[in-house]
């Protein structure tokens, strides 16, 4: 028995050395390695690694040339690296041919980029500021602002001026003031005042549509006591939703008390107060007379000076405030006056950390260069991760997390790259964005993979936020993604709307994507009210949206779809998603295709369980095998077969092959406007036939409502019939073989195909 014993122990040790003598066999196979604990000065051998990974991509530029058909690898030890300027990767650092540059994690460890300054030296606050509140007296702690924010304020502030777009690392600064503060992981709140609702100086929704007034961007009147000309009112900033699909964040920039008129320092993406179904949609931020929570903080620049009441007892030393916006970008030869750019290519990036990067803000000239409602700004240093002119390139198993901006962007140039098996969570804004050229001829962002992905609690400072964004950009695949706890849509594809091309409409000149497009090359077709001239300049074409699974999104804001397409080019397929438990009376509907949209295909999607409706359809765009189940609570239509008087009508959508599923009473199924009514989009001008149709708890609602139907000269092979789901309360959506929905040609939908995959890192999963 104790040999026995024995041996077991010695095969084990055996084991346990070969398996370690392999790990380190793999690890003796890199080129360098960078430690917390290196030194630049160093080699980078594992025994001296560097301490930078910008010294580790100098030490690969020098390399790469000795080893033209070999790949390169650099392996980063765990800990965290605190970034003073962006990482900026360009074409001297592409891997030669088909050669690959790889920086990746050290096995089994997870190395951490963060741009985090310490704030430190803090001190009990004893004289209070007369507009504190009194049950902050006593909790209050203040700590001077860290040097290096002073300094950088000019350079900031003049990279600013100049605008937009991509620039230098400086343009990716804070500008000399930051936005956000963590508490390690935590985001800590600034301080807000209760909301308010503001009078704008127009007096009708019809004059904010016509009167262009910039009183209507800027100037608003405010109820009595709820601002004040404070001190330093340079540093206060109102939280505004000036229309329901998008929040702005903007600097204060005069109060008078007397009057009751306060005006903005930059404009608003919309005219004020057109958010009328808010009871608040306004609010003030970073004034300490709203302190009165803990964890709570306020930046008063003119003091040079932080005051925070911390969770605990006192401040800790975890306490960190962004000095960046954007940590690494990979950037190629971008030149948008040429026909083409010239990208980085082969680089890849994995098991990497990124963390506590700044919030943007919107900057004066800031009008035309939103894409789509200014959900992002066109070519700007607002992610943690940026690739602007990049070529199979990959980012995976990277954790994005606890930052102010967005997580990751593919602007310009950017094809056939892979964003793979990572993780994105607490995020400000964007979880992904795909974003190509305004429109015009230059279609370069494409075929690029968004795949396997884990995006949750994004949009929580700026609440129009996305999981994933496709803006401009086509032939990509999205799929396999898990989204959820957003504000906003999970997946959006968009383009530039037909009424950003109007040079004649004084309302929408200049506003949303305006800017961006490429003039020379579509001024010619300029003539007319045909939208369907724009449509070979909107690039967004192609896309597959398919097998991702999303619920709790559209929490925050109004109008929109988890899955919303819009403005886009032609071809995008929608598949395969599983949509499920979102609750927002506000929203549209779980999927949709918005104004200026056509040749879209929604086919084989569950949606489930929610209150809004299930669908919106807008044009021509086909609705076909979708099972829409348990939605439009409040009795509005399953399906809403949509009005935009500015599209063209959509003859011949198919409309076939859906599963309606009430288990209520009755249900309206989808509208069926008279003659009259002023809808293009109508169930009499598709396709509309071999759907099904149950109402659970009274079949002959749904077989009445057929009834109707087949009136109209519509729905003549449909009929009304219990779908016979597996099992419709645990989940299972697969029909028994002798479903009726199955005789009309319906195909089965199998939710566990749908979702993350087996590949999705064994580490993450911890956060599903």
């Amino acid at each position: 028995m104790f040999c026995r014993i024995c041996k077991i122990i010695a095969v084990s040790l055996i084991l346990s050395f070969s398996s370690q003598a392999l790990v380190f066999a793999k690890v003796l196979k890199a080129d360098f390695y960078v430690s917390p604990t290196g030194k630049d000065s160093n080699p980078g051998t594992v025994q001296k690694p560097f301490a930078t990974l910008s010294r580790a991509r100098d030490a690969v530029r020098v390399l790469k040339n000795t080893k033209p058909g070999s790949d390169i690898s650099v392996l980063i030890q765990g800990g965290t690296y605190y970034l003073k300027d962006t990482v900026v990767f360009g074409l001297e650092d592409s891997g030669n041919n088909n050669q690959t540059i790889k920086y990746a994690a050290y096995p089994g460890e997870e190395p951490v980029f963060s741009s985090g300054v310490k704030i430190t030296n803090w001190k009990k606050l004893k004289k209070y500021p007369e507009a504190l509140p009194e049950k902050a007296h006593g909790k209050l702690w203040v700590a001077d602002v860290p040097p290096c924010f002073l300094a950088c304020t000019l350079l900031s502030a003049v990279a600013d001026s100049k605008g937009g777009s991509a620039g230098t690392g400086a343009k990716a600064r804070t500008g000399g003031r930051f936005f956000t503060l963590y508490d390690s992981e935590q985001r800590l709140p600034r301080a807000r005042s209760q909301g308010f609702t503001p009078t704008p100086f127009s007096t009708s929704v019809e004059q904010d549509r016509t009167l262009e007034t910039m009183r209507d961007r800027t100037t608003f009147r405010f109820p009595e006591g709820a601002l004040k000309n404070w001190s330093n009112l340079e540093d206060v900033e109102i939280l505004v939703i000036p229309i329901p699909w998008m929040i702005n964040i903007l600097p204060l920039g005069s109060v008078d008390e007397e009057t009751g008129v306060a005006t903005l320092a930059v404009q608003t993406s919309y005219r004020l107060g057109q958010a009328r179904e808010w009871t608040e949609s306004m609010w003030v931020e970073n004034v300490i007379d709203f302190l009165d929570e803990p964890g709570e903080w306020v930046l008063n620049t003119r003091e040079k000076k932080i005051y925070l009441w911390p969770v605990g007892d006192a401040p800790g030393d975890s306490i960190v405030a962004p000095c960046l916006k954007e940590l690494v970008r990979v950037e190629g030869d971008i030149n948008p006056e040429a026909p083409t750019d010239i990208p980085v290519r082969n680089l890849t990036f994995c098991g990497l950390g990124f963390t506590h990067g700044e919030a943007d803000r919107l900057p004066e000239n800031h009008r035309g260069h939103g894409l789509q409602h200014d959900w992002e700004m066109y070519d700007r240093a607002t992610s943690l991760v940026r690739l602007r002119g990049a070529e199979n390139c990959t980012i995976e198993e990277c954790h994005f997390f606890s930052s102010g901006g967005s997580a990751i962007r593919l602007d310009l140039y950017c094809q056939k790259n892979r964003i793979a098996n990572n993780l994105i969570e607490h995020i400000g804004n964007l979880g992904i964005l795909l974003a190509g050229y305004g429109p015009g001829t230059k279609d370069v962002n494409k075929n690029n993979e968004v795949y396997n992905n884990h995006i949750h609690h994004i949009g929580e400072i700026y609440w129009h936020g996305h999981g994933i964004m496709v803006w401009q950009s086509g032939n990509n695949r999205i799929a396999h993604n898990l989204i959820h706890h957003g504000p906003r849509k999970a997946i959006a594809v968009s383009g530039v709307r037909a009424y950003s091309f109007n040079l004649t409409d004084d309302y929408h000149s200049h506003s949303e994507s305006f800017e961006t497009i490429r003039w020379d090359e579509v001024r010619h077709v300029l003539r007319g009210d045909d939208w369907h001239r724009f449509i070979p300049f909107l690039h967004s074409r192609d896309n597959i949206v398919e097998y991702n699974e999303i619920y709790r999104v559209m929490g925050m804001l109004g109008d929109g779809a988890a899955i919303n397409v819009s403005g886009a080019g032609k071809g995008n397929i929608v598949r395969r998603n599983y949509i499920h438990d979102i609750y927002n009376s506000h929203i549209n509907s779980s999927m949709r295709t918005d104004g200026w949209q056509c040749g879209t295909l929604f086919a084989e999607n569950i949606i489930y369980n929610c209150d809004c409706r299930g669908m919106t359809r807008k044009n021509f765009n086909h609705v076909e095998n979708n099972f829409i189940i348990d939605v439009a609570r409040e009795r509005t239509p399953y399906v809403k077969f949509g009005n935009f008087p500015e599209d063209t009508p959509d003859y011949g959508s198919r409309f076939q092959r859906n599963i309606f599923y009430d288990p209520g009473p009755e249900a309206d199924f989808y509208n069926s406007p008279g003659p009259s009514e002023a809808v293009i989009s109508r169930p009499t001008d598709c396709q509309t036939d071999y759907n099904l149709f149950f109402s659970a708890k009274d079949p002959s609602c749904s077989a009445q409502f057929l009834q109707d139907r087949q009136k109209e000269g519509i729905e003549q092979h449909s009929i009304s019939a219990d779908p016979l789901f597996v099992d419709l309360e645990n989940g299972d959506f697969r029909l028994k073989p002798n479903s009726p929905a199955l005789k009309l040609g319906i195909k089965q939908i199998d939710v566990t195909k749908i979702g993350l995959t087996e590949d999705f890192p064994e580490r993450f999963r911890k956060a599903i």
